[in-house]
Parts: C-alpha cells; sequence; structure tokens
C-alpha cells in the first residue's frame, strides 16, 4: 500500500518539478508516520510534551542550582535536539526505507535526503510552535529577534542532510553504523547544554569544546533567541555554518563516491 501511495505521488508530478515532488514525498511520509493511529497527527504534539514533561519532573529534582524558566529552557534545548536526533536516525536508513522509489522511478537521489529532512522540520515546526505558546501563557514574549530562528533552522538543516548522506551510505555495508551511531547520540545527548548551563559544563573553562560540537552551538543560540530575546553569538554562528558547511562537502563528495557501489548491494 505504502508503495502504490508514494509511487502515484511522486509520478503525478513532472520530472523537472523538483521542489514539488520533494515537498509531496516530505508531506506524505509526515502524514504517514501517524498513519492507522488513533490520535493521528496529535503525536506530533503529544510526543514532544511527554518527553518535555519527563525531563522537567526528573531535572528540576536533580538540579541543586535552579535555572529560571527552566520548562522553557529544557524546551529550547530539545527542539533542536529532537530534530537532530530524528532526522539523522531516519536519513541514515533513507536508502533501504524507499528502495522501491530507487528500483521504480528515475528522479535525483539527493531528493529523498531532502524529502527526508524536510519531513522532521515539519515536526520542528510543530514544536516550535508548541514551545511558542507555553511561553506566551507564561508571559514571556518573542522579540524581533525571532526573525534570526529561520537561519539556526537553515544551519541545523544542512548538517543533518550532511550527515545522512554519510551515515546512510555506510548503513548500506555496514549496517553495524547504526548502533554505533545509536551510542553517539547518547552520548551526545548528555554533554550538550540542554538540561544543564554551559557554566555547568566543561564549555565555560574549554569554551573551544563549544565550537568542535556540531550541535552545541545551535542549541545556544536558539535558546538566546527563544528564551532570553537575544540574537546569536555570531561568531559561534558563523563557525556553525562552516562546519555544516564542510560536512556538506564530505556528504556530497562521499555520497557521489560511493553510491554506484552502495546500490549493488539493495
Amino acid at each position: 500500500m505504502l508503495v502504490r501511495l508514494y509511487k502515484r505521488f511522486v509520478e503525478a508530478l513532472p520530472e523537472n518539478n523538483q521542489i514539488e515532488r520533494i515537498w509531496i514525498l516530505a508531506k506524505t511520509d509526515f502524514k504517514l508516520r501517524y498513519y492507522g493511529t488513533f490520535l493521528g497527527l496529535f503525536w506530533a504534539l503529544i510526543n514532544p510534551l511527554f518527553r518535555l514533561s519527563v525531563y522537567y519532573i526528573v531535572f528540576s529534582l536533580l538540579m541543586a542550582k535552579k535555572i529560571p524558566n527552566y520548562g522553557l529552557y529544557i524546551f529550547s534545548g530539545l527542539l533542536i535536539w529532537l530534530f537532530f536526533q530524528e532526522s539523522t536516525k531516519r536519513g541514515m536508513k533513507v536508502l533501504k526505507s524507499k528502495r522501491y522509489l530507487l528500483e521504480n522511478i528515475e528522479f535525483n537521489k539527493l531528493d529523498l535526503f531532502i524529502s527526508s529532512t524536510l519531513t522532521s522540520t515539519i515536526g520542528l515546526i510543530f514544536n516550535t510552535i508548541i514551545y511558542l505558546i507555553v511561553s506566551l501563557l507564561l508571559g514571556i514574549f518573542p522579540n524581533v529577534n525571532i526573525l534570526y530562528l529561520p537561519l539556526l533552522i537553515l544551519n541545523v538543516f544542512i548538517l543533518v542532510f550532511a550527515i545522512s548522506l554519510i551515515l546512510s551510505t555506510i548503513h548500506i555495508f555496514m549496517q553495524d553504523v547504526s548502533q554505533v551511531w545509536e551510542m553517539i547520540l547518547v552520548a551526545m545527548f548528555w554533554i550538550n547544554p540542554i538540561f544543564y548551563a554551559k557554566s555547568a559544563l566543561v564549555f565555560d573553562k574549554l569554551p573551544v569544546l563549544l565550537y568542535l560540537n556540531p550541535i552545541a552551538g545551535i542549541i545556544v543560540n536558539t535558546r538566546n533567541i527563544l528564551l532570553y530575546g537575544q540574537p546569536p553569538e555570531w561568531p559561534l554562528l558563523l563557525f556553525d555554518f562552516a562546519y555544516a558547511s564542510v560536512f556538506l562537502l564530505i556528504g556530497l563528495t562521499f555520497f557521489r563516491f560511493f553510491f554506484n557501489k552502495a546500490a549493488e548491494k539493495f
């Protein structure tokens, strides 16, 4: 059924209508994620709120030094982290999960990665809207600096797209990479400033680590914009874009060099 649904959507579009094809693939994928569930798309709202509630209760009890507006502090960190985690895990398996499209329809293979990342971006937008509603209810109003937020979303989009290219190609040859990436994500979850202040982590004593971590700077700048109403830290933002650009160059080169060999193993 899913194969027929995808083929009908993709084949209905002109071959040169790449943007519309990517959007329909992403939108369909997002809807299919909740297909057949009783609450349907409401899970896109319930899931992040449930996670936030659990983390807030646990870490509120553990935190010795309280952070003002701690619920929003966690939420602003989780926005980017959940997007990064989900997107890279989905992107890593996109070549196998969309194998039927690759075998039956002629189109740019990169479209699959763009649409996969875009699917998670729809979820990120949902979560951001929820954040803003909660923020307004708590009396914290966004200011003009929220206009910088699309820059950060673009930044993490490029980073995720690039990492997905690398992971998905490796995954064809060595499926163990999914387990390795899971462990890396667990480590990154705890060393990023999601639940703790920067001063509570090594970033304050060794600020260079903030620049070496590809996602930490984006989390910090997202929080600056949404919670504190401040503009992003420009050196950090520029470095993160440079970081994502390097990953993108590596990812595209890696994918183009190894894709044909990987396709033989489908």
